[in-house]
């Protein structure tokens, strides 16, 4: 450890910390910056994080400074404070001011480090701003303006060091540098949305957000992206019941500051034309809208063969499934459905969010072809809870027969078209639950919007098939559900699922996540 004084107060920083991380922990906020990150390499391109350290004749940049014994450090006098002016001039000279019609606007690093350390009067006369290419399209979801842009390095940082993929560099120099994309080249790697994320200006912009909805009028849910088994933590962006973008939330055991492009579009089935909003029961050859009371009354009078459960849905609801199936001493079964290519940084190949939970609950996974024969081979009622094995499943159609088929389910599917029944439930965004990622890893799934009118939460509706089976003790409340949970889990190890850390929790006796390969 050495001692370091920094604005009057003496601290200890185990050796090798930098300087600018010091002053962050002394002063309880960063020094002003552009071109730090804390996942990056160290740039110092943009000398905003410029400090005073007594003995040296001139400001150093804390970012690329390590702490010393018997460091003494100045943060917020005069001296750095007019250095911290002149810098964010330079930045602003050329920089087009057009905030009112900048996506950024509201979180932009820019406005927030001249509203904090600027606000100066200009001393630069320059009657001509350099102009840039505005509004380029350099990938399928991003926009570069090259005219805000600060040239703080970090989007050619992280497709040198995060992805590895190179695209986009600084070409030219002196006030006609700019980012650009390498020739022959475009920003196509599965996480190009992360350099919007990092840009501290609107230079990188989300072709898919772009003029979608001021952030500032934004609520947000802290959620789990149902994409794969990874199971990135995220930030759903939201406002009047309607999901906006999806953002990385930081979690060090799981995606740290990323996540992929392709997770961040799952928001978009929420609003799907296909959602399903009401219950509907076929009756001469066509489906068709149903009372709540009759389509109970449907289902208490039929006997259920087989219920089959998804990947996709909640810890609770495979629980609840596999119980029902107990109760009615039928077979439990689960499509596999759900793989793609995955990579070697977060996407993963297995593209549905809690297939663990699945081995958890003993829900036997089946390939397409067992699934059928497995269909074959019982009697009575075939209940598919998410997933769409009419379509996953060859020959799953044909051995259903003429039994009935009950789809309970979110989207319109080749199940749902099949189906005798069919009854709305709730998209991971419209309801609570817990996913197992592919570590063992157990993480809330929270309701950021409404779901549709007629649509209703899978556990609720999986209790009241328990109490209608006859099972007295069926858990009353979410709450209750959950603690039953850890009780029938053995991988749960008695956890306190209704105390779950933020950032989720693996318990220390868990089994190693049934996620499939990378």
């Amino acid at each position: 450890m050495v001692k370091v004084t920094i604005d009057g107060r003496e601290l200890e920083f185990p050796e090798g910390t930098s300087l600018f991380d010091a002053c962050r922990e002394a002063r309880g906020e960063a020094l002003p910056h552009f071109c730090y990150h804390p996942d990056l390499s160290v740039a110092g391109v943009c000398r905003l994080c410029q400090v005073e350290v007594e003995g040296m004749p001139k400001l150093t940049i804390a970012c690329n400074t390590g702490v010393r014994e018997g460091m003494v450090v100045h943060t917020r006098n005069e001296r750095v404070k007019t250095a911290a002016r002149q810098i964010l001039e330079m930045h602003l000279i050329n920089h087009p001011v057009d905030c009112p019609i900048c996506d950024q606007a509201g979180e932009c690093g820019l406005q927030d480090q001249y509203m904090n350390h600027g606000l100066y009067e200009s001393e630069v006369d320059k009657d001509d701003k350099v102009h840039k290419a505005k509004a380029e399209v350099i990938g399928p979801h991003v926009i570069l303006d090259k005219e805000r842009c600060v040239l703080c390095s970090r989007c050619v940082r992280f497709c040198d060091e995060v992805t590895g993929t190179g695209e986009m560099g600084i070409f030219n120099r002196g006030d006609r540098a700019e980012i650009g994309i390498a020739p022959g080249k475009e920003l196509a790697n599965n996480y190009s949305l992360n350099t919007v994320d990092i840009c501290p200006v609107g230079a990188l912009t989300s072709r898919d957000f772009r003029f979608k909805k001021r952030v500032w009028l934004l609520k947000s849910t802290a959620s789990i992206c149902p994409g794969c088994a990874t199971g990135c933590n995220v930030r759903v962006d939201h406002e009047a019941g309607r999901i906006f973008r999806l953002k990385p939330r930081y979690n060090k055991e799981v995606n740290g500051r990323w996540m992929c492009d392709i997770g961040r579009m799952t928001y978009r089935g929420v609003h799907s034309e296909k959602r399903l909003d009401g219950p509907m029961l076929r009756g001469d050859g066509d489906l068709a809208p149903v009372s709540w009371s009759d389509l109970h009354t449907f289902l208490a009078e039929r006997q259920v063969g087989l219920w089959i459960s998804s990947p996709a849905q909640t810890l609770e609801e495979q629980a609840l499934l596999a119980a029902l199936g107990e109760q009615a001493r039928t077979s439990g079964g689960v499509s596999t459905a759900g793989r793609g290519d995955g990579d070697d940084l977060l996407l993963h190949g297995d593209r549905t969010p809690n297939r663990t939970g699945l081995e958890w609950t003993d829900l036997q996974q089946h390939d397409p072809a067992s699934l059928v024969a497995l269909v074959r081979e019982t009697s009575g009622a075939v209940v598919v809870h998410g997933g769409d094995p009419a379509e996953t499943a060859p020959g799953f159609l044909a051995a259903v027969g003429g039994r009935a088929l009950i789809f309970l389910g979110t989207h319109a599917n080749a199940t749902s078209k099949a189906a005798t029944v069919v009854v709305p439930m709730s998209v991971w965004a419209e309801k609570d639950g817990l996913f197992v990622n592919k570590d063992g890893r157990v993480q809330a799934v929270r309701r950021a919007v409404a779901r549709p009118e007629q649509a209703v939460e899978d556990w609720r509706f999986l209790v009241d098939l328990w109490s209608a089976a006859g099972c007295a003790d069926a858990p009353a409340g979410l709450p209750a559900l959950r603690r039953w949970l850890a009780e029938r889990v053995p991988a749960l190890n008695d956890l306190d699922l209704n105390a779950l850390p933020a950032g989720g929790l693996a318990p220390a006796t868990a089994p190693a996540g049934a996620g499939g390969d990378e």
